[in-house]
């Protein structure tokens, strides 16, 4: 196994135990989830940074964050929107071509190519993320296309996926003009400060409740430190759009905790949508 893919899956093993601590998180909502994760994440951000060694960085570096940030606001937050507009079953299944879109985003600023057998690859963990996701309930396959154009939620998540394809490779740009554990770390503090900041002065969050859920709030910055510093380390090697496909296999994890601690049900239903992922995975691995 390549370094990347194994830094690449503990990243996507972070995401699907985040995604099911969440779903257990009943009581809280999105906003409070939000507010929480970052609340607690920011002291550990700064004394990441503090060992961190601090690269040198050039004018191109700082452009670069300049446009990145907004870009990572607006997907943050119609993230949250769409989620909230309509039911995940109609909504997550764009996600999944983040990829797709990364091809072309990926030439353009990175200059990055894929090759057929990689994008063979990609094409087997996209059917496979969407075949899972659309699986969750019995609407026909072509079910969230349908909800296009009577659902905002779907519309903004298809503009998420868009937004976050062009997030990641400008991401990757800044790794290079500078070190990934340097950008991971200063991305997400000045992140984490930028959105709390705004959902305070929106009256989405208020400042006494910060400080609340302690267990939780550590937890999801264990695994927000881990997916930062594995997602960063693994797109510095490997050609972005083949890094996030392969990330993508989060779900997998998502469905079986959601098997085994959440007593979903179907896992077995699911298992062409996985066998799809697991050879995406292989082929990029092996040939792209």
């Amino acid at each position: 196994m390549t370094l990347w893919l194994g830094l690449t899956l503990v990243t996507a093993v972070t995401f699907g135990v985040r995604d099911v601590s969440i779903k257990l998180y009943k009581n809280l909502g999105p906003y409070e989830i939000a507010a929480i994760e970052l609340a607690w994440s920011l002291p550990f951000l700064a004394a990441g940074l503090a060992i961190i060694p601090t690269p040198r960085l050039d004018n191109a570096f700082w452009w670069t964050i300049i446009i990145a940030m907004p870009v990572e606001l607006a997907a943050y937050f119609l993230y949250l929107h769409a989620i909230k507009l309509s039911p995940l079953s109609l909504t997550a299944p764009f996600l999944a071509f983040t990829p797709f879109f990364m091809v072309i985003t990926g030439l353009i600023i990175l200059g990055e190519h894929i090759t057929l057998w990689g994008g063979l690859g990609m094409t087997l963990i996209v059917g496979g993320s969407y075949l899972l996701n659309f699986s969750r309930t019995e609407a026909g396959l072509l079910h969230p296309w349908r909800a296009l154009m009577r659902e905002k939620g779907s519309r903004l998540m298809l503009l998420v996926a868009l937004l976050y394809a062009f997030a990641a490779v400008i991401g990757k740009k800044a790794i290079l003009l500078s070190s990934p554990l340097f950008f991971g770390y200063a991305f997400t503090l000045v992140f984490g400060i930028t959105v709390l900041a705004m959902l305070i002065l929106t009256g989405k969050v208020r400042w006494r409740e910060l400080p609340r859920h302690p267990g939780k709030g550590l937890w999801l910055t264990v695994l927000m430190l881990v997916q930062i510093s594995f997602h960063c380390l693994a797109i510095s090697q490997i050609t972005a759009a083949y890094m996030i496909a392969a990330k993508r296999s989060s779900i997998l994890v998502s469905v079986f905790l959601g098997w085994l601690i959440l007593k979903e049900g179907n896992i077995l239903g699911r298992g062409l949508a996985t066998l799809f992922m697991f050879g995406g995975l292989l082929l990029i691995a092996l040939l792209g």
